[in-house]
């Protein structure tokens, strides 16, 4: 899990005077400016620090004013990498408070996606409903687009003006930071000389990773942060090009996927090596939840695949699996 805190500051400068009293007594709106920290420990697809990240802003109660019409999706940008950042808006298309005392309750997602302008949902029908196709992009450098993050109910008024997106549960309060809204699953394969491969057959070009079962198309809900699949299974899904690491003697795939049920179906996975293909005879069937990450380890052997240790890491925690496979 991801948590952020979003502090907003308000600036206003007055022709006469900047002291804290007038400021309180102009009738003028009050722009936010917004400052992000990031919380360790936390994961995320491209890493642990903000990454030139772009996030979207709302304004989900107004009770006195017009707000919620006017500020339904704002781009607040940054370009530090670093594990805390400044956001900005574009020069007057940001968050103004219009009522000196009503109590004005803020969302946020990321990353943004584009919208006609501020007053206006992202979306085919501006409702707020962004299409997800994961089976597109899993590739290294485009899992930004689909590493999902909402976050909702900190309050702010014009003179209390610091927005803090936070988890309070410590001290009694709500839980308003930021939570990942999709799945991750890692995929290790190994193998060694003992199992009938030497570990460079699946580093080669010519070795082959494919997995099934999984529904790729979805929409995720910017206005609070729920996901949900529109499309059918792939039956096979070539990771190859997918985003992967390797260690002395594993290649491990890092997919970010929309969460589904799996306990009643079952992922296939096939590798090909030297134009024979192995796969799983058991059933691999988590339960992909918001937030979790879970991690598969797979051997790769002259006789099948024996997959093992299924742990979730990180985002939070979850289950275990284990079974062998035959060619």
């Amino acid at each position: 899990m991801k948590k952020f805190f979003i502090f907003a500051a308000a600036a206003l400068t007055l022709a006469a005077c900047s002291n804290d009293e007038n400021m309180e007594m102009t009738d003028g709106p009050v722009e936010a400016r917004i400052t992000a920290g990031l919380s360790a420990p936390t994961t995320r697809a491209i890493g642990t620090n903000w990454n030139a990240d772009r996030i979207g802003v709302w304004v989900k109660d107004a009770p006195a004013s017009d707000m919620e019409n006017l500020y339904k999706n704002v781009l607040y940008t940054t370009t530090s990498t670093g594990a805390t950042a400044d956001f900005t808006a574009t020069t007057g298309e940001g968050i103004f408070f219009q009522d000196a005392t009503e109590t004005v309750t803020f969302a946020a997602y990321a990353p943004y996606k584009l919208s006609v302008n501020n007053a206006t949902l992202p979306g085919d029908n501006e409702d707020g409903l962004v299409k997800v196709n994961t089976e597109t992009n899993n590739m290294e450098g485009n899992q930004e687009e689909i590493d999902f993050l909402f976050a909702e109910g900190a309050m702010a008024t014009r003179t209390n003006y610091t927005v803090t997106f936070a988890d309070n549960t410590a001290s009694g309060g709500a839980d308003h930071s930021f939570h990942h809204k999709m799945a991750q699953l890692n995929v290790v394969f190994q193998t060694s000389e003992t199992d009938g491969f030497n570990i460079l057959d699946i580093f080669g070009f010519d070795c082959s990773f494919n997995l099934g079962g999984l529904i790729h198309e979805g929409r995720f809900n910017v206005t609070d942060g729920t996901t949900e699949t529109t499309g059918s299974e792939v039956a096979d899904w070539d990771i190859s090009r997918c985003k992967y690491t390797d260690a002395t003697t594993t290649r491990t795939y890092s997919l970010i996927l929309l969460p589904q049920d799996l306990t009643n179906k079952a992922l296939n996975v096939k590798v090909g090596i030297g134009g024979q293909t192995y796969s799983n005879n058991n059933t691999i069937n988590p339960n992909l939840q918001a937030g979790y990450t879970y991690t598969y380890t797979i051997t790769v052997k002259k006789s099948g695949l024996v997959v093992s240790g299924c742990t979730i890491t990180n985002w939070n925690a979850g289950s275990t699996g284990s079974g062998d496979a035959e060619m």
